[in-house]
This record gives C-alpha cells, structure tokens and sequence, in this order.
C-alpha cells in the first residue's frame, strides 16, 4: 500500500489534501474536516471512524474533542502517555465528519482512504490502535469487537490493537469505562514490550 505514497510531502501538504478533497459527497455535506493531530514521531497512532459534530467552531479541525467521548479517550491517553499529544498521533479513517454523526458509507470510507495511508507513512508508527469497528474493519480485522480487544493482530509489519470506540463505553455506564482504561493500561504494557 505505502509504496504508492508519495514520500517527499510534508504533514502540510497533508493538511491542505484533506481541505481541499472532493472524492466523496462528504465534501459538500460535512461540517468540518478534520486532519490527525500529534507527535509525527509518534510510536502509537489511534485511529477513529470520522470526526463527530463539534458545537463549538474553535474546535473545529481537531479529531476526538468537544463531547464526553473525546473527553474518554483523552483521559485513557493521557494516564498511560502522560504527554498526550507530544508522544502519540490521533487521527480518523475519514476526514469529514458525515451529517448528523451517521457512520460513513463504504464509499465514503474508499475514498479517503488515501488520505489515512499518507497519514499513517507520514507518522510510521509502530504501534496502531484501531477505535471502534469502521477502524478495526479498515485493518483488516472482521470479527467482533467483543473477541478483537483482547487480541494482538499484525498490520502492514505493525502491532495493532482494536478497541471500542469511547462514544460505545460511555453508552455501558462506569463499570465499562473503568475497564476501559484498565485495557489501555494493559495496552500501554504491552507496548512498552514491543
């Protein structure tokens, strides 16, 4: 995949891609467009479905903020990496948030999915967590959620995890959210393995 990635862009050039893309309806339909945000360097790469609705337009362009689900995985990054968006990259598989926060179409999914590959060469991470089941789906990875989490897959020679996207924890109420930041710690340990 990567070797059709052009190499001698910057994370810029990147950026300016990602607004000016027209390859799906989601182009002319989206709120806002949202490109990763983090360390270039980064060893880990979380990567959601799509932005969400954002009300508030200072928060625009920013992947995982303004709702409690962001709030979620912020806290489990920030407990296991402790310098949050210096060390680790966020990013979503699409760059438009679709309307009214509906999941992405395949098609949708198709067509920008070149801008995640440029994303993920820019970065090379070594480690990839995929957040939900359109992510997990994105990798490779098909069966559910519910048996994925607990497994270790490889994805283009990188150790990739698949867990619950945070919008789905904040729906099981506490309990599931105190596992859920038990997993990352296990995550985490694991990483520190790799």
């Amino acid at each position: 995949m990567e070797k059709f990635i052009n190499k001698d862009f910057s994370f810029t050039d990147q950026v300016e891609r990602i607004m000016a893309c027209t390859r799906c309806r989601l182009s002319t339909l989206c709120q806002h467009r949202c490109p990763g945000l983090g360390d270039l360097n980064a060893k880990v790469i979380f990567v959601g479905e799509a932005p969400g609705r954002v009300e508030n337009p200072d928060l625009w362009g920013l992947p995982f903020v303004g709702n409690r689900s962001s709030d979620l995985l912020l806290d489990a990054i920030y407990t296991n990496w402790p310098k949050g968006y210096d060390e680790v990259f966020v990013t979503n598989v699409v760059k438009c948030n679709p309307p009214d926060n509906r999941k992405p179409e395949p098609d949708e999914i198709e067509a920008c999915s070149y801008l995640l590959r440029e994303e993920l060469a820019l970065v090379k991470p070594k480690v990839v967590v995929a957040l939900g089941r359109t992510a997990a789906n994105w990798f490779g990875v098909n069966e559910g959620l519910n048996t994925a989490r607990w497994k270790e897959y490889s994805w283009n020679k990188r150790l990739l995890f698949v867990k619950f996207h945070p919008a789905y924890i904040l729906r099981l109420g506490v309990k599931a959210e105190l596992q859920y930041m038990a997993e990352f710690k296990f995550m985490r340990k694991r990483i520190e393995e790799y």
